[in-house]
């Protein structure tokens, strides 16, 4: 007899109904109901050149789903008194450069250490992600680091990098490599036999996605990934072999109560505060019930692995579609088993118009939106276009039918509103206010020259163009950045962050702070110019 109503499949079923062919990508799902697997299914495709169909037994690389396995089987080697969360990291890398302050093992495992991340330090080095990206080439990225984001423990950033050491710990400790401990002491023992962690980029694996995302006119290409490097990703695995896991969180057939324990006990910061991320596992609220998992991201896999404890209800959803969103997926097929809402009412609070005006740079697309009011109408400019209306549709949500383009507004707690997400039937653009400075041709070329970061071992051309400059690099396209204060650029695309100028001796510019989101303050130095005789 089937756990799921017949109502509820089909609820079910239509979520995933855009996907569901096979000249599409899609997605496996996976429902743990009452300690046991309620539904499984496969949508679309697994292999668009072969129209292979997904299944639930379908490969998939989960990204950042990986990162809970990590900390389990660090957390088995603590229980076994091989190692302990509070050990300084160097105890089992020395590699690792002495930044003047400890990081310790429970750090790495919270992502409260500080290091920057390994990804977007290789993206500003030059390097793709579709590249070959192995362990060597990130290990060589760390060992050039002269400085933190911030002192260990005092904030959570998200950082990969720590995860890629936890990795490598795991294999010094217990003398095999990372994926042998896991398959041994993992998923041999839970029969997750068609699970494992891909540190071989060249290794054929028997039916697995391959994965794909939308281009600019609708259609769709292959996303390539071609990573050696395990912990912060590269877990291999199905839909089906991670309902074993989940079970397991109820089951405990591998780990004792102490382990789990540990699995979700979030971290307190230095100044108090309790974060919402423990290890490998986020914390979140939905309906009034805790729930509790991981998402991933990488090239067009898209991946959700995740719990509602008090409800014994999880969920699984692996997709090899950039623009599948699965960790809303899962909320929704949660919300067809739970039935009705109590809890949806839309907050009808409205902010007064003027609060959405303003610029927002919009750094995926490398554009500027310009929110504009006349006569009461909020409308929306892209790159000094024409102005096109925005319909209100629901509070802070407008829509530009004139560009097929949902505008939603997303509030602070005091009311301000400094960013803004654009969504179009394929995409998400998120989008951060901008104040914009205008400077002139000669104001420009002061900040032109080259300039070198020690860290990255790359040097990078600034050079004036239009309003703003051009960040040239031997890999990358030309990155575009504006003035938006005082010896301040923000970059136009995702992997160009802000950079912060700064002057020596008669208020000569003599370097810059290159920030993203999980690299601060990274230094490049000035050259100084050269005269051709």
């Amino acid at each position: 007899m089937s756990l799921l109503s017949t109502e509820q499949i089909r609820a079910i079923d239509s979520i995933f109904a855009p996907w569901d062919s096979i000249e599409s990508p899609g997605a496996a799902l996976a429902i743990i109901k009452d300690s046991r697997v309620a539904y499984q299914r496969g949508y679309g495709a697994a292999n668009l050149e072969y129209q292979i169909p997904i299944t639930p037994k379908t490969i998939f690389h989960v990204a950042s789903v990986s990162k809970q396995f990590t900390a389990f089987a660090v957390l088995l080697l603590a229980d076994g008194g091989q190692l302990a969360l509070d050990e300084d990291i160097h105890k089992y890398l020395p590699e690792v450069p002495n930044l003047g302050q400890q990081i310790t093992i429970r750090h790495l495992l919270h992502h409260t250490s500080g290091l920057r991340d390994q990804w977007e330090l290789l993206m500003m080095a030059g390097w793709r992600l579709d590249d070959v990206i192995t362990l060597e080439h990130i290990w060589k990225m760390v060992k050039r680091q002269k400085e933190l984001n911030f002192p260990p423990g005092s904030e959570y950033l998200y950082c990969n990098t720590g995860y890629t050491l936890l990795s490598e710990i795991v294999a010094r400790v217990s003398g095999m490599s990372f994926r042998e401990f896991t398959r041994h002491r993992i998923f041999q023992p839970l029969g997750m036999d068609d699970t494992h962690f891909h540190d071989d980029h060249e290794e054929i694996v028997a039916n697995r996605a391959y994965s794909y995302s939308t281009k600019r006119d609708g259609g769709l290409r292959k996303s390539v990934l071609s990573y050696a490097n395990v912990g912060a990703t590269s877990l291999f695995t199905t839909a089906d072999d991670l309902s074993k896991w989940l079970l397991n969180f109820e089951q405990h057939t591998v780990g004792s109560d102490k382990v789990f324990a540990e699995m979700h006990k979030r971290f307190t910061l230095t100044d108090g505060r309790e974060i919402n991320y423990a290890c490998g596992l986020s914390w979140d609220m939905h309906r009034d019930q805790p729930f509790v998992g991981h998402s991933g991201a990488d090239a067009g896999f898209r991946s959700y692995c995740g719990r509602f404890p008090e409800l014994g209800l999880g969920i699984i959803i692996l997709s090899n579609l950039a623009s599948s969103a699965p960790g809303n997926l899962a909320l929704k097929v949660a919300d067809a088993l739970l039935g009705d809402s109590q809890n949806t009412a839309l907050d009808a609070h409205a902010l007064e118009l003027t609060a959405y005006t303003g610029e927002y740079l919009l750094p995926l697309e490398g554009n500027v939106a310009t929110i504009n009011m006349n006569n009461g109408v909020l409308s929306i400019a892209i790159d000094d276009g024409d102005d096109l209306e925005l319909t209100p549709v629901a509070p802070h949500i407008f829509r530009a039918e004139a560009i097929n383009t949902e505008i939603t507004f997303k509030p602070e707690t005091d009311g301000a509103v400094n960013s803004l997400i654009a969504k179009t039937d394929s995409q998400s653009f998120p989008g951060q206010r901008v104040q914009l400075l205008k400077l002139d041709h000669a104001q420009l070329a002061q900040y032109a020259g080259e300039y070198y970061s020690d860290e990255l071992g790359v040097t990078y051309t600034l050079v004036p163009f239009n309003r703003g400059m051009l960040v040239k690099q031997h890999r990358h396209p030309d990155a575009e950045v504006i003035p938006v204060g005082e010896d301040l650029f923000q970059g136009k695309t995702w992997r160009m962050g802000k950079l912060e100028f700064s002057r020596g001796e008669a208020g000569v510019v003599t370097g810059f702070r290159l920030s993203s989101g999980r690299v601060r303050n990274l230094r490049f130095s000035k050259a100084a110019p050269t005269h051709c005789r």
